[in-house]
């Protein structure tokens, strides 16, 4: 009876899709035909699946619940998960008191999800919001103000949803195709033939001048050119995206557009807009030209929303009447409408194949239509708030929505599902979001700042917030520029991938007089910030060297340090060495001299026996002239003798001297070598001091490498910011110049006017 009651289940189910199917087909049709052949193929698998399953039913009352013999076992809601939610959930999440519409006490609930959609995507982690709360990856984390769940319990969770997100042990996994996430587009039947348009011959003259911008209430990029739309007073403003040059101005007297696209070849531009409760209007420019194509619509309102299909045939608009108009470009005759919305319509954009046309409104709503028959293709349910802007991914199967509850969504167009939602801007309103041709998202909002998606909702960047709200965003068509407006008329343009800001646009400009005094001040002004940026380059390269200086002093001394500690012992050897040479060559001198001393003594005791003996024999001879002569002999001999005795001696003198002075020179060069060995280890030790002063510690050398790598960096903003100066001052002249012809161009226009007149 169980499996007969799931197909009576599973039939009524059935049944319900075929009736929904009916006016909402998975695959896109083209005609009535296609719905009624789709139809017929869901009422035929009813009637089969009936068959099947009432034939099998004994069979499968007959077969057990359990696994077969070494098989995994399986996770189940009724099994695993539930208990999980009863400790955890179930508090908050329960019929009794489901916040956020969500009930997580039955399975059954739990797969119906609650107010902003479903939380359980079969096989699908990534895409179900109930693991990305529980496992703390989005906020608001659950449960709120708790520590996360056990690993062991988000582990099972996890599984289950995995493994087909099972009821119970008898439950068969459900097979759902993931969808990819990828763009796979090899090319593009929107892509002009040509090189894109680009305005050619316009005057940049605004049509209106206030005293101060307005909101920037829309604004687009050109799919294929450098070129931006920005609304303005009763005006559209052509800026060239790279330049930041004024192209022209499309004047559009009836009131203040609302709405900006670009055809999906870039040749029109789309402009929508009206004075509120009085009158609304679709404006179509050749945006080469700037000549209007078509007027389309007589709306007794503003139009708020408004696209032209990707062949130019067929342009939907919408506004507070919460009607949807689809009418012929041709003609300009009603082709379709449809007033299924019940609030007004903010946002309105054919798929880039033309097959779909997707609408949004204040209440939350979002559908999608057929673009040929305006019959409903999906009604997608999930925003909690009014949903402000839709924008379609490049392969058309893939739709992103905004909303003031603060989530962007991402949806699938096979079957009309959620595939992923988060919190875009810190739970504030998100009022503007842009799919690159790359797949890349933009978006800006009520917390003041724009930011940068992937796909998977990791954020690439978030630039410098806004003073006021940001109210809309665009990409360029090469996908490296974001550009956003606020609600004080700002409009910045920052580099997507690392954010830097690259310039700011205008949304209230000058006209070409104006604009030729503003470009001359703009000239002086950079002039003299050029000047004041070589000023802080060269203090920036000042401070390198400085810095540089400062390192390799360092580094300098702790070489010495290491290189005189290696010279240490040879300078004490040599000093040690030089004072034992000196004091052995001072020793050796003192007995010298003592020996010369000691002769001198003798020679002169030597000299007096000489002259002593020469007196005696003197006297001797003298006194007795006929002395013996023996005596005198004798006498003379001993005077002889005495005499040889003075001469050895004085040998012996000279030989003394001679060793003494020796020695007295040995020891004056040991003495220099030690003076010299001495003033060598005094020169080493002050080096030392030095060189161990000088050395810094590990600290202290990381904080002036530090120093040196913030001077590099701080020379190479300063480089930086000069190149910027020098391209500015270049590009300013070169605005200048342009702006001085326009301006000769504007005179000798208005000339020849007068003549003609």
């Amino acid at each position: 009876m169980l499996v007969v009651g799931c197909s009576w289940l599973v039939i009524s189910m059935e049944m319900q899709s075929l009736t929904t199917n009916c006016a909402q087909p998975h695959a896109r049709p083209h005609n009535f035909f296609t719905s009624t052949i789709m139809a017929r193929c869901h009422l035929s698998k009813v009637l089969a699946f009936f068959a099947v399953s009432f034939a099998g039913a004994q069979l499968a009352q007959a077969q057990e619940a359990k696994p077969a013999e070494g098989a995994k076992p399986k996770i189940t809601f009724q099994e695993h998960v539930l208990p999980i939610f009863r400790e955890h959930c179930n508090t908050c999440h329960s019929a009794d008191q489901a916040k956020g519409g969500l009930a997580l006490d039955t399975f059954a609930a739990t797969m119906r999800g609650g107010a902003g959609g479903e939380v359980v995507f079969v096989g699908d982690l990534d895409s179900s919001r109930l693991w990305a709360l529980v496992s703390h990856k989005e906020s608001p984390k659950m449960p709120p103000e708790q520590d996360k769940i056990a690993d062991a319990k988000l582990n099972l969770i996890k599984q289950w949803i995995l493994e087909g997100a099972l009821e119970n042990s008898g439950s068969k996994v459900k097979q759902i195709k993931k969808p990819s996430m990828e763009i796979k587009v090899t090319g593009s039947s929107n892509k002009p033939a040509g090189p894109p348009a680009m305005p050619e011959g316009m005057l940049p003259e605004p049509a209106v001048i206030t005293s101060r911008p307005g909101a920037i209430t829309a604004m687009a990029a050109s799919p294929w050119a450098p070129l931006v739309a920005i609304s303005g007073q009763k005006q559209v403003l052509l800026y060239q995206s790279e330049t930041f040059d004024l192209l022209g101005v499309l004047p559009f007297p009836e009131g203040t557009p609302q709405v900006l696209k670009f055809s999906r070849n870039g040749s029109l531009l789309l402009v929508g807009g009206g004075r509120h409760g009085q009158a609304g209007k679709v404006v179509l420019f050749d945006v080469k030209t700037g000549k209007r194509v078509t007027e389309i619509g007589d709306e007794l309102d503003v139009v708020l929303a408004a696209d032209v299909s990707n062949d130019h045939s067929l342009v939907a608009l919408g506004g507070p009447r919460k009607m949807i108009r689809i009418y012929s470009v041709e003609d300009g005759s009603l082709v379709a409408e449809s007033k299924k919305h019940t609030d007004w319509i903010y946002s309105i954009e054919f798929s880039p194949d033309g097959v779909l046309v997707a609408s949004t409104d204040r209440a939350g709503g979002v559908l999608v239509w057929e673009a040929e028959t305006g019959r409903e293709f999906n009604n997608l349910l999930g925003h909690k708030a009014g949903v402000t802007d839709v924008s379609w991914r490049i392969d058309s199967n893939v739709l992103a929505t905004c909303s003031e509850d603060g989530t962007i969504k991402l949806w699938e167009m096979e079957n009309g599902r959620e595939i992923k939602s988060w919190s875009a801007h810190d739970g504030q309103g998100v009022l503007s979001v842009e799919f690159a041709q790359n797949g890349t998202l933009v978006s800006t909002g009520r917390n003041k700042v724009t930011r940068a998606w992937k796909q998977d909702a990791n954020q690439i960047k978030s630039y410098e917030a806004f003073a006021s709200m940001g109210t809309e965003s665009a990409v360029s068509f090469d996908g490296k520029r974001v550009f956003a407006g606020d609600l004080n008329g700002e409009i910045r343009v920052w580099n997507l991938e690392d954010g830097k800001a690259l310039g700011t646009l205008l949304a209230n400009p000058p006209t070409i007089a104006g604009l030729v005094d503003l470009e001359v001040a703009n000239v002086a002004a950079q002039e003299k910030s050029l000047a004041d940026a070589a000023t802080a380059q060269k203090a920036a390269n000042d401070r390198l060297a400085a810095a540089q200086q400062a390192v390799n002093n360092a580094n300098k001394a702790a070489d010495d340090q290491k290189r005189l500690e290696g010279e240490k012992n040879k300078v004490a050897q040599t000093l040690t060495q030089a004072q034992a040479a000196a004091k052995k060559a001072n020793d050796a001198v003192a007995p010298l001299d003592a020996a010369v001393k000691r002769v001198q003594q003798d020679l002169a005791k030597l000299n007096q026996t000489v002259q002593a003996k020469t007196e005696a024999a003197k006297k001797l001879q003298a006194a007795k002239p006929d002395a013996d002569k023996q005596a005198v002999e004798k006498a003379q001999k001993e005077v002889a003798d005495a005499t040889k005795a003075v001469q050895a001696k004085d040998q012996e003198l000279k030989a003394a001297q001679a060793k003494l002075q020796s020695a007295v020179a040995e020891r004056e060069k040991a003495t220099a070598a030690q003076a010299a060995a001495q003033k060598a280890s005094e020169e080493w030790t002050k080096a030392f001091n030095a060189a161990k002063a000088g050395v810094k510690s590990k600290a202290d050398l990381d904080k002036l490498i530090a120093a040196r790598g913030e001077a590099e960096k701080n020379v190479g903003l300063a480089n930086a910011a000069l190149e910027s100066v020098k391209s500015q001052v270049t590009n300013t002249k070169n605005r200048l110049e342009r702006a001085k012809q326009l301006k000769a161009l504007q005179d000798k226009t208005r000339t020849a006017q007068a003549s003609v007149k």
